[in-house]
């Protein structure tokens, strides 16, 4: 996701992104079976498991997404955003899950090799599944300029794999048709297998940073900093803290003031401070307590703040 503020964030834009890989994935799933039940080829079998996998994914990260988009209430008064979290560590399991399967039937291809058939047929559906994945992958690529969700953001980053995967298997069925050695298509599965681990191990990462309220990249934060200073009256400021939930991000800060300046001037002078780092992330709650300038001891200041 960009670091950068972008005023026309449209929270529906990720609920397409969601319906159309949704979409993409049922009619690839179809393919893929008929073009396995021709050829038993094991790295057909690993595309048309990473497309059963890429299924069950994108409808949990669908109910996770439209969970997470319910407005606050009085039970969860941060709203639901963190469920974009957990929906992703689910599909960082299923992709591990997958790649363990993937394994464990390619090593038995090697004990026991099968000859392929149907290669033309195979090339095809490789073919096909590469096209609806670059159509996939750029629909989700404009969606989260126009949505910065988790959700299509782990999505995207598995469906992209989807293009060296069928890339791989273009590439093992050719081999086959000219005679090759009958080990380069469970060899072609087991590499998918890893590219499987690497991508579940990067949305592992993302998802936890949501869960455990991981400070916004350092870019984000300057620029909060930038704003708070371009008004003269904020005499400093300290303890920002920042974290994601969701497409919404939470802002969190101190500033110190005037002891002497009036409780309404006071207070419009943190409103006009909130409109502007609204006016960079629209999606954001703003939390600012104010201090006495030169008074900042409180409880809440527990560890490391800058």
């Amino acid at each position: 996701m960009s670091n950068q503020p972008d005023n026309s964030i449209e929270p529906r834009y990720a609920m397409i992104a969601s319906f159309w890989a949704l979409g993409t994935v049922s009619a690839l799933i179809v393919i893929k079976a008929y073009a396995y039940w021709v050829s038993d080829s094991a790295a057909i079998l690993a595309t048309l498991t990473d497309s059963f996998t890429d299924a069950a994914m994108s409808l949990v990260m669908l109910m996770a997404l439209r969970y997470s988009l319910k407005p606050a209430d009085n039970s969860h008064r941060h709203g639901h955003g963190k469920m974009e979290g957990i929906g992703a560590l689910f599909q960082s399991a299923c992709l591990v899950g997958a790649a363990l399967f993937l394994i464990f039937e390619s090593l038995n291809r090697f004990a026991q090799p099968q000859e392929i058939t149907g290669h033309v047929l195979g090339m095809w559906v490789a073919a096909i599944a590469i096209l609806l994945s670059i159509i996939l992958v750029s629909v989700q690529k404009y969606c989260l300029f126009r949505a910065p969700s988790l959700a299509v953001e782990a999505d995207q980053a598995h469906y992209s794999t989807d293009i060296a995967l069928n890339g791989a298997v273009m590439a093992s069925l050719l081999v086959s048709y000219n005679d090759g050695p009958i080990w380069v298509d469970p060899l072609c599965a087991i590499a998918v297998a890893f590219y499987y681990l690497f991508t579940a191990r990067k949305i592992c990462f993302k998802s936890l940073d949501m869960l455990l309220d991981r400070e916004l990249p350092e870019a984000v934060r300057t620029r909060i900093r930038e704003t708070i200073r371009r008004h003269p009256d904020i005499l400093g400021y300290h303890d920002l803290r920042t974290r994601r939930s969701g497409m919404i991000i939470h802002i969190s800060f101190d500033v110190e003031i005037d002891p002497e300046l009036p409780l309404k001037a006071a207070h419009e002078l943190t409103r006009s401070l909130e409109h502007d780092i609204l006016a960079d992330y629209p999606y954001a709650e703003i939390i600012i307590h104010k201090d006495p300038y030169g008074d900042t001891d409180d409880t809440r200041h527990k560890g490391v703040h800058h």
